[in-house]
């Protein structure tokens, strides 16, 4: 722009000069003298030659602006073409994977004659002003054709994060070196804490707590075949348990246990009752998934533990698949 500038201020100037000359006397004498000779002896002016050329040159860088300008303007359509067709392809790998994923789980359910869905959440752990939020996340999941299996979108809870880790602690340790000590503490001042409170005041903060409870007797149960009246009076033990039912805590239990299979019963009076669920938290492309296995109840007067056995093993291939999937999906 600026050179423009220049170029239009020299023709100006070197017609008003032309002017001046034609019509002073003044001028007349200073051209005649000085300038004539250089200037006009040629046949063509070299004033109008010098004019043209200019003239000429204008319009070359003129029309040279113009061919940048449109050669931005498709530049930019391009790219914005471009991202619209990278947006599109990968809404395109999502369904591709979603369908990919529905169909992999969809096998697995085919496979085992007592596996009636199979479903995927993503599980989530936040730390908010002294609180553990626990969050788990429907993604995807296959139901066998006929059964009712009802789908959890989002299931939120929270809980003190102290007695999260004081419960994590007292794992690892029973875990790493068989000391039962800090559980058995856990178990006994939780008991303590909840016992004596009525059910209309119980909170979210003590589903999970007394959900922690229970885990940590399931640990004591197996290790030393003890059972739960050991450490539960009876007359607060149905309380315990309804709070724990009502609340639909057995997904939120196997994300916290977090390594293995955890297993756990319906057991509201339903169509529902007995049914056995497993549930399994791995990480898939670095993000925690809870998997859930829904297990029909007639599962419990066959071989239950060689069948759970052989689904276990089953998974690990399920996990190589999703694997070989993701591979495929982020190559294509």
């Amino acid at each position: 722009m600026r050179n423009s500038l220049w170029i239009y201020l020299t023709l100006l100037f070197i017609l008003i000069f032309d002017i001046w000359v034609e019509n002073s006397n003044q001028a007349k004498s200073l051209f005649g003298n000085f300038i004539e000779p250089v200037t006009d002896k040629p046949q063509f002016s070299i004033v109008w030659t010098v004019l043209i050329v200019i003239g000429l040159i204008v319009a070359h860088i003129n029309q040279r602006r113009r061919l940048e300008d449109e050669k931005k303007e498709l530049e930019e359509k391009l790219e914005s073409e471009m991202d619209i067709l990278i947006m599109a392809n990968q809404e395109l790998s999502k369904y591709r994977l979603q369908d990919t994923l529905s169909s992999i789980l969809a096998n697995f359910v085919a496979r085992h004659p007592y596996v009636l869905a199979v479903q995927t959440y993503w599980y989530e752990e936040k730390n908010i002003q002294g609180n553990t939020m626990l969050r788990l996340n429907f993604n995807n999941g296959y139901v066998a054709p006929g059964v009712n299996v009802n789908s959890i979108q989002q299931l939120i809870y929270h809980c003190d994060i102290e007695k999260l880790r004081e419960f994590r602690i007292a794992k690892s340790n029973f875990e790493k070196d068989g000391s039962s000590f800090m559980l058995v503490s856990f178990i006994i001042n939780t008991y303590e804490e909840l016992k004596n409170k009525k059910e209309e005041d119980f909170t979210e903060e003590d589903t999970i707590l007394c959900s922690l409870m229970f885990l940590s007797l399931e640990i004591i149960e197996k290790e030393f075949n003890l059972v739960r009246t050991n450490f539960i009076e009876e007359d607060h033990e149905e309380k315990l348990n309804k709070l724990i039912d009502l609340n639909r805590t057995g997904l939120i239990r196997g994300a916290i246990v977090g390594d293995g299979f955890y297993s756990f019963t319906h057991t509201r009076e339903n169509q529902k009752l007995n049914r056995q669920y497993l549930a399994r938290l791995v990480e898939l492309r670095k993000q925690k998934t809870l998997f859930s296995i829904v297990l029909d109840s007639s599962i419990l007067n066959d071989e239950y533990d060689d069948i759970l056995n052989y689904l276990a093993e089953d998974f690990i291939e399920l996990l190589n698949e999703l694997e070989i999937m993701y591979n495929n999906i982020k190559k294509g």
